[in-house]
This record gives C-alpha cells, sequence and structure tokens, in this order.
C-alpha cells in the first residue's frame, strides 16, 4: 500500500534524425526467457576525415555498449577478441562474415561518425549486420549538437532491440522516485542506464506516490507541502506545478487510465479510504463503497478494470482485488491474492497478462507476479532483503522496485531472465517508490541507409 495509507493500516531533447516455492517457482521457471543472449561485435567508431574526436567517439561506443547489455539481451564482446579482424578489414564496407563468425560473433554493428571542431555537430552512420546469415539488417544515420551524443546512442540501441524482437527497447526511458531531503521527501528521476540524476521538485515537504502520465509530459503525485496532502500536477522538469484536488484529508495513490483520460485515486473524505476517479474536466466519480480501506489503484492495459488494494477481507491484512473501471465495485469485485496476509502495491503489466505486487513472504516483503489467465502466482523476487513497489517497464520486460536493508534503499531493476537486479540509485539519503516513464512521445528515428 503506498505510504500515506499504510500509515492508516499500521528526449525532450532536440535532435536532427536524417531520417535513417512448489507450483509458483515451477511457473516462473516456464516464463523466464530461455534463448541466450546474442554475441554482439561493437567495433571502435571509425572517423570520417581527419582531426576526429576519437575520444568523444569512444565514450559514444561505451554508452551503446551500456544499453545493450542492459538489455539482458545482448552480450557485447571483448573488443580485444576482434582488434585484428578490425585492423585488416580497414575501411571497407562488408564485413569478413566468415572471420567474424569464427570468432564468435553473432550480430556486428559497424559505425562511422564525424565531427565539427571543438563545438560543431556529430554525424553517425550505423550499419547492423547478421554475421551467422551473412546478411546486411539495418542502418541508420543521425546528426545533432555533441550534447545529443547520449540520445542517439540510445536511440539506436532502442531501434536495434526493436530489429531483434519486434518491440522498441527502453534506452530513452526514465524512471522517476521518491528520495529523502531535509524536510521531508522530493521527486527525483533518472534514466534507464542510471545515468542523469535529477531532482524535480522543490515541495520541501513530503511528497508521496508518483505516478507518470501516459504522454510522458508530466508526473502526478501527493503533496503535503499546502498543509494537507494535496494531489498535485508536475511538468517533467519541474518548472510547472498545478494542485489538481485539495479536498481535506487525504489525495493519494494517483494512477493515470492508459488514455490519459481519467485519473484513479484514494480519497479518504468519505470517512475512510475510497477509490475515485478524477476526469480531465475535475469531475469525480466514485468507484468503492466499502466500510474498510480501498486504496492503491492500477489500470488494466485496456482501461476497462481496475486493480486495488483492500482489507475488506479483515482489518490491516490488505489483499489485491480487481473491479469493473466504470461501475466499480458495484457489480462486485474479485480477489486473486491469497498467498499472504499482506499483498499490496499491484501494477498491472503493460501487455495485460500480468499483475506484479508486494506480498509478505517469511520474514520479508517480496514481489510476486499473478497470472489473470490461470489465476496462478509466482515469486519475481526473493533473498533477504524487502523489495517492494513494483513498476512495470513499458516493453514488459523489466520491474523497477524498492530494495530496503536496513535503513537504507535503493531503486533496483530486474529482468525475467533469471539474472541478478541492477542497483540503479545509489543516493546516500535511499530512494524508493520508482514509477517507471512510458516511452518518449515522439519516436524520432534514423535516416535508414
Amino acid at each position: 500500500m503506498r505510504i500515506a495509507t499504510t500509515m492508516v493500516f499500521l528526449i525532450a531533447a532536440w535532435l536532427l534524425p536524417l531520417g535513417a516455492a512448489a507450483d509458483t517457482d515451477v511457473e516462473l521457471d516456464l516464463y523466464k526467457e530461455t534463448g541466450t543472449e546474442i554475441q554482439i561485435a561493437i567495433p571502435p567508431f571509425a572517423g570520417t576525415g581527419p582531426g576526429q574526436d576519437q575520444a568523444l567517439a569512444e565514450e559514444a561506443r561505451q554508452i551503446l555498449e551500456t544499453n545493450l547489455h542492459y538489455f539482458e539481451l545482448f552480450a557485447p564482446m571483448d573488443p580485444v577478441s576482434y582488434t585484428t579482424l578490425v585492423e585488416s578489414e580497414g575501411h571497407q564496407s562488408r564485413p569478413r562474415f566468415l572471420e567474424w563468425s569464427r570468432i564468435g560473433a553473432q550480430w556486428l554493428v559497424k559505425t562511422q561518425f564525424r565531427t565539427e571542431g571543438l563545438n560543431g555537430g556529430v554525424q553517425f552512420v550505423f550499419r547492423l549486420y547478421d554475421v551467422v546469415h551473412n546478411r546486411y539488417l539495418m542502418g541508420k544515420r543521425y546528426q545533432g549538437g555533441r550534447q545529443y551524443v547520449r540520445v542517439i546512442m540510445r536511440r539506436f540501441a532502442d531501434e536495434l532491440m526493436d530489429q531483434l524482437t519486434g518491440i522498441r527497447g527502453v534506452a530513452e526511458t526514465q524512471i522517476a522516485f521518491l528520495a529523502a531531503s531535509e524536510e521531508g521527501k522530493e521527486l527525483y528521476s533518472v534514466d534507464f542506464d542510471g545515468e542523469n540524476v535529477n531532482q524535480i521538485s522543490n515541495e520541501q515537504s513530503v511528497v508521496l506516490s508518483p505516478n507518470w502520465s501516459p504522454d510522458r509530459r508530466t508526473i502526478v503525485f501527493t503533496s503535503y507541502r499546502d498543509r494537507n496532502p494535496n494531489m498535485v500536477l508536475m511538468s517533467i522538469n519541474g518548472d510547472k506545478r498545478r494542485t489538481l484536488l485539495d479536498i481535506p484529508g487525504l489525495n493519494s495513490a494517483p494512477s493515470w487510465s492508459p488514455d490519459g483520460k481519467r485519473i484513479a485515486l484514494s480519497l479518504s473524505k468519505d470517512e475512510n479510504s475510497e477509490i475515485y476517479t478524477l476526469s480531465r474536466w475535475n469531475e469525480l466519480t466514485r468507484l468503492t463503497r466499502h466500510f474498510n480501506i480501498d486504496t492503491s489503484p492500477t489500470w488494466s492495459p485496456d482501461g476497462k478494470r481496475i486493480a486495488f488494494t483492500s482489507d475488506r477481507a479483515g482489518a490491516g491484512r490488505p489483499q489485491i482485488y480487481v473491479m469493473d473501471a466504470e461501475d466499480g465495485d458495484r457489480q462486485g469485485v474479485r480477489r486473486i491474492t491469497f498467498d499472504s496476509w499482506y499483498n499490496d502495491n499491484p501494477a498491472w503489466s503493460p501487455d495485460g497478462d500480468k499483475i506484479a505486487y508486494t506480498s509478505r513472504v517469511g520474514d520479508y516483503h517480496q514481489i510476486r507476479l499473478f497470472f489473470p489467465e490461470t489465476g496462478k502466482t509466482a515469486l519475481f523476487t526473493q533473498g533477504p532483503s524487502n523489495k517492494e513497489e513494483p513498476s512495470w517497464s513499458p516493453d514488459g520486460r523489466f520491474l523497477a522496485y524498492r530494495v530496503a536493508r536496513g535503513r537504507y534503499s535503493s531503486v533496483h531493476i530486474k529482468g525475467f531472465n533469471g539474472k541478478p537486479s541492477r542497483q540503479l540509485t545509489h543516493l546516500p539519503q535511499g530512494s524508493f517508490s520508482p514509477t517507471w516513464s512510458p516511452y518518449p512521445r515522439r519516436y524520432l528515428g534514423g535516416q535508414n541507409q
């Protein structure tokens, strides 16, 4: 349950593309992606012309390699293993597929770059090859200012992922989260690869339950700045702020509908916590009518259902339920969790076939998955630390969540291939309550080559 309710229980950047435990364990094992990682070679970028900035090119190559590695489908090869082959090929356009295959490469990225003076622009031309089948797969060309090198590398990484899976990568996405401050808690953001940690809010108070809008332009959250837990809308760079609701009592746990037209939230104006929806015209519609606490709503990707947390099965013992997004609980609700006395923080996956949530397992909180089609559940995390507050990546391949060890907490990312989680945030004051951004609003691909 979101923090406030738990206490009740107890690039928008410019870039110019030139176009170019028994049964549950078994189910989780079956769901894991079983394919091995693709061995991909990313040789040093070749400059086109004299006086090219090789240091910048190597930095760019490392950014591309890191993001591909974090996708957990690629295994970048050590450049030392193909130094001689790169030197022997020189600048010829067609790779020597047999030689690349002999050293174990499956995919190959050959890149040319051009820089224009110390303060000028940059241009990158990428060519992707399938070494196993001796074929050219894709070519892209980008250009922009030097400050957008990281954007270009991430964009190509996402397009390369799309080429492999048919689903765009998440290198250009961000994760917003909360971190402690002297006055309370503030809102921050960080890129998928852990770079560019930025403070967004300056409420100088307590901030709770952030949730990213579908268009990625704003984040909604609860703020105590005005001495009441009001619901606030803020632009992702923090320069615009608007109070959406200031009803006396809790205005908490906001969750955007997939179409961006409504926000589901929890209000305590009815003597206890109930779930409402707020329309873009500031019209409130009540969805739950129960004497126990209802909170933490999350929408199904088709916008037809809402999963939420309620202790209607027993005070202080929260469980996850699903109801109709229009009729609420008037037509009944479906309880989906029975595996623990404490289940909270539901998060519906982008493809709709899973609901992640926090569950008490032994002495710790862990992330579980519920599969609506089968009604089964599976443990997603384990180990001696608390894992809570799951949030899905827009491609549905990763979960971000809070990991708490003692008094310190950080945001981690974990995929579905059995690999250990990756710690995303390292702030000394700790971090928690992650919310993963949608894809960038405008997806500008490079020019095909």
